[in-house]
């Protein structure tokens, strides 16, 4: 049965593809969780027509993230008033949620959690480098500071 994609389905095709799959499955699974719809001739032709709204959008979404990376790029987001106990260590940590929350406050970017690239918490006072992804292909590094660190303190790369 051929079937237009109306979501991404992994292992099978992005959202818009015609994709021709067995009967069963499209009746039993694609089509109730509204993951597919019959290609039908005027579900084709209607198809073209999509493809052009959701390239546009995908355009808009695309420059306002270049935009917001311009905003990010080269700045330092600071959490000076980290309560650091001896050693360095931090009492408590800061996370993907902290990071977002600071880079709307202090930067005045709304950026989503999700897209902070941040694998563990930050637990010590230091210099970071977190990886923020705003869309598909704009990523933006971003400088953390972690307390007062003397300047003796090397920046430590955030894996992505």
């Amino acid at each position: 049965m051929k079937v237009i994609l109306t979501q991404d389905v992994e292992k099978l095709g992005h959202a818009m593809d015609v994709v021709v799959v067995k009967d069963g499955y499209a009746r039993n699974y694609l089509m109730p969780r509204s993951l597919a719809m019959t290609a039908t001739k005027s579900a084709l032709a209607n198809l073209e027509n999509l493809k052009k709204i959701e390239e546009g959008k995908q355009v808009k979404l695309r420059a306002g993230a270049v935009e917001q990376a311009a905003k990010l790029e080269g700045q330092t987001v600071l959490f000076e008033d980290a309560n650091v106990g001896e050693g360095g260590r931090l009492y408590g940590s800061y996370g993907t949620n902290d990071i977002a929350q600071a880079i709307k406050a202090q930067l005045g970017v709304e950026v989503d959690r999700r897209a902070v690239g941040l694998d563990d918490a930050i637990r010590t006072e230091g210099f970071y480098t977190v990886p923020v992804k705003l869309y598909r292909d704009v990523f933006v590094d971003v400088k953390v500071k972690v307390g007062n660190p003397s300047e003796a303190v090397k920046t430590e790369e955030v894996a992505a």
